[in-house]
């Protein structure tokens, strides 16, 4: 078990901060309003997606369109500007993803983990306390040790087995 004792995180987000975050978070939801969308469970299982040998395809497929679009017809040639602001859309959102919210979920991620593992190994020395406060007959500690030993109730060895 990890020492309790060492307690890495110690700390809440202030009311005044959160309200911050999430205004931070509002605003960039705004900003990003005109340039996203939200799809469909449908939409989303229906839709490729880019794999590495299909973006070096598309990329080719659209550097040839450009050097030939004169010669397309309009309504090509209306697909090759669209794919134009596609693939700049697709890589601005790349560069988000990439250096703004991959490592933010990341931080937060990282955080929660670190937060729970100290609150549970925290629980567990408590645990560890009431339990031997109940073994010692100490008052009220015998119905505390009830609530909690639910907890590990069928773990462990069994009675009789070696």
């Amino acid at each position: 078990m990890a020492n309790p004792n060492e307690n890495r995180i110690d700390t809440t987000i202030t009311a005044i901060d959160l309200g911050n975050i999430n205004m931070g978070f509002a605003q960039v939801n705004t900003g990003l309003d005109p340039y996203a969308q939200t799809l469909t469970d449908d939409e989303r299982s229906s839709l490729s997606s880019i794999a590495e040998e299909n973006e070096t395809f598309s990329d080719d497929a659209l550097e040839q369109g450009q050097l030939l679009v004169a010669q397309f017809p309009p309504m090509l040639q209306t697909v090759v500007n669209n794919m134009v602001n596609d693939t700049t859309l697709h890589g601005q959102l790349n560069t988000i993803e990439d250096t703004q919210l991959l490592p933010l979920v990341q931080k937060v991620k990282d955080t929660k983990r670190l937060a729970a593992h100290e609150r549970y190994t925290a629980a567990i020395a408590i645990y560890k306390y009431i339990e031997t406060g109940a073994a010692l007959g100490l008052p009220g500690f015998q119905a505390a040790y009830d609530i909690l030993k639910v907890r590990f109730a069928g773990q462990g060895r069994q009675a009789g087995t070696p």
